[in-house]
């Protein structure tokens, strides 16, 4: 059989997504900057390459203009330029358990996912500076590029503190019937985290000790407090009905996606059954569909 002939393996890139936050808001440490806690999940983003030596040079323009997937692509331009490497020449593919505009982080971790890829196909390390930096030139980002929660300034995409992995939380979710655009939004949340100061950063503090403490119950009030405060500023339909539905479930919080449409119920132990379907009748008398997922695990 001729090489030409012979399957060539894919590289592969693979990086998680977050369901919503466990806290936004703003620190004393940074001036007018968004913090968050990322809540990570074992939903991902996959990269696939398999290269191909016959492909044209003029395909990397095509790709840098696809819409779908313009930031992906931008950062591997970028992330050859920092290396002085060639564009890869070969046929790319992609999947994403994550839904698009909806507070799960799709776009940071496509990102994340193609780089990691790349890397993988030149055989070179990913440190998290060179992800940080790349990320820099592209969007305001999540910390989904690290396997433990962290505070982290999407902006100035700034680790401040990064935490030991946690035991994992459960999470019954579902969406909201609209995407978000998050696009334009900066300005006016950091406007209304400036006016509630006092508020955001005490409730900061409690977030850093409740993760630095592993504390389950403690990192579900500060969820929830965070989310109701949301409400003040980007109000999801839906939310006093999941606040008020809280000890007919037993559960023990709520997340949502603070500039998405991703709201849930976190239970410090795993929901039974019963409880997936109670919780399910629940979503679906507001339109949305039960999910599960596994937080911090």
């Amino acid at each position: 059989m001729s090489i030409k002939n012979k399957k060539i393996k894919p590289y592969v890139g693979v990086c998680r997504g977050s369901l919503g936050e466990l806290f936004q808001g703003m620190c004393h440490e940074l001036q007018d900057e968004i913090v968050v806690v990322s809540s990570l999940i074992p939903k991902y983003s996959w990269a696939y390459f398999v290269p191909d030596d016959e492909v044209h040079c003029s395909c990397q323009q095509q790709l840098l203009a696809l819409p779908q997937r313009s930031k992906s692509f931008r950062a591997l331009s970028f992330y050859c330029q920092h290396h002085q490497l060639p564009w890869p020449k070969g046929h790319w593919h992609f999947h994403s358990d994550l839904q698009v505009a909806r507070g799960m982080a799709s776009s940071t971790a496509d990102i994340v996912s193609i780089l990691r890829c790349a890397a993988n196909y030149f055989n070179k390390p990913l440190p998290v500076n060179d992800i940080v930096l790349i990320l820099a030139k592209i969007e305001r980002s999540d910390s989904v590029f690290l396997d433990r929660p962290a505070l982290f300034s999407s902006s100035k995409h700034q680790i401040i503190n990064e935490f030991n992995k946690m035991p994992p939380l459960y999470a019954l979710y579902m969406h909201e019937s609209d995407t978000v655009d998050t696009e334009g939004t900066q300005q006016m949340l950091v406007d209304f985290y400036r006016q509630n100061q006092r508020s955001y950063q005490d409730l900061y503090l409690q977030a850093g000790q409740a993760l630095a403490d592993s504390n389950l119950q403690q990192i579900c009030q500060v969820s929830t407090k965070s989310a109701q405060m949301s409400q003040e500023i980007l109000p999801k339909p839906h939310f006093h009905h999941l606040y008020h539905a809280m000890p007919r479930f037993s559960a023990d919080g709520i997340i949502t996606a603070h500039t998405g449409s991703v709201m849930g119920l976190l239970f410090c132990r795993q929901p039974d059954i019963a409880c997936l379907e109670q919780v399910g009748q629940f979503f679906n008398e507001l339109g949305g569909y039960c999910q599960y997922t596994e937080i911090g695990s």
